[in-house]
């Protein structure tokens, strides 16, 4: 296992990830917008006016908004991902960049292999976890209904002169007479006819169309209408691209190893072979026998028969 002196400098590069391995949560939903509320008013208007059947009542359709649900994303928005600095971690094992070894072979224990110290000046992670913010589409569904009015149509109306007849002549009967029973319904109201005379106290009036008050008499489901937003979110990517730090990087691993020649051989001495970078000369039987303890002592000796050597040296 390597340990790191220097702090894990940012990365030198990083690959991110594919947009759809992060999931973020969707976003609240904004309210409905102007183009909404218009495409929510025209399927109003359109109900309104299959009510109408031109006979002078008035139709109207208004818009009554329900509660928005989520219809697709939230989507990552292309190029918009921006790592949050100090959030990578990397993941995976460490594939030191040129690595070599610094010193001389020393032993551990009773360990039948010669161990080195590891360096190298940085190296790459196969993969990272990291936080991120980026744009993302959402799409979202408004529900609405439409509540639909009409208000009456009243035509228009001519008021007759007013006033009242009184008869002039014989036999007034109280002042009327023969004029009783005439009403503004009849052709010559107004006029004066024979002894019954007409006395005015108003002009005509001409009343002009007018409409009843508004009343709602039908409430209809419209079609739900999409509402796209866009909004900056936070996300935590979990299969992150490679990282590249920089640093030194401290191991302890086998430099010189003396395996027996198989298994069929257990316990027969084998040949010295280096590894993991050594390219010194010390990988010997002459050198194991004085070679410094890198951890326990002398006193923790193993048996040494597959060690190239080791008892006639």
């Amino acid at each position: 296992m390597f340990r790191k002196f220097s702090a894990l400098a940012a990365a030198s590069s990083m690959v991110l990830a594919s947009m759809a391995w992060a999931n973020v949560p969707p976003p609240l939903p904004q309210a409905a917008d102007s183009g909404t509320l218009a495409k929510m008013q025209e399927q109003c208007d359109l109900l309104a006016d299959s009510y109408d059947n031109g006979n002078g009542d008035i139709w109207k359709g208004y818009v009554v908004v329900g509660a928005p649900q989520l219809s697709s994303g939230p989507t990552e928005v292309e190029d918009t991902r921006d790592v949050i600095p100090g959030s990578i971690q990397p993941t995976g094992t460490l594939v030191l960049t040129d690595p070599e070894i610094d010193g001389d072979p020393f032993r551990i224990g009773g360990s039948v292999n010669l161990f080195g110290k590891q360096i190298a000046n940085g190296g790459t992670y196969p993969g990272s976890t990291y936080n991120f913010t980026a744009e993302y589409s959402t799409t979202f569904a408004f529900a609405f209904d439409c509540d639909i009015t009409r208000q009456e149509y009243i035509p228009p109306v001519q008021l007759p002169v007013q006033g009242y007849y009184v008869n002039n002549g014989t036999n007034p009967s109280g002042g009327e007479g023969s004029c009783q029973g005439f009403t503004p319904a009849m052709h010559f109201w107004g006029q004066d006819q024979g002894n019954c005379t007409f006395v005015k106290t108003g002009d005509a009036v001409d009343q002009p169309a007018d409409w009843g008050p508004e009343m709602t008499v039908y409430t209809i489901a419209g079609t739900p209408v999409e509402q796209e937003q866009t909004d900056t979110l936070e996300g935590f990517e979990a299969n992150g691209g490679p990282v590249t730090v920089e640093g030194e990087y401290v191991g302890t691993v086998v430099i010189c190893i003396s395996p027996s020649t198989g298994a069929s051989k257990k316990g027969v001495p084998g040949e010295w072979r280096t590894q993991n970078g050594y390219t010194g000369d010390k990988c010997t039987t002459e050198w194991f026998k004085v070679a410094p303890w890198g951890a326990g002592t002398d006193g923790s000796q193993g048996t040494f028969i597959s060690v190239p050597n080791y008892y006639s040296l």
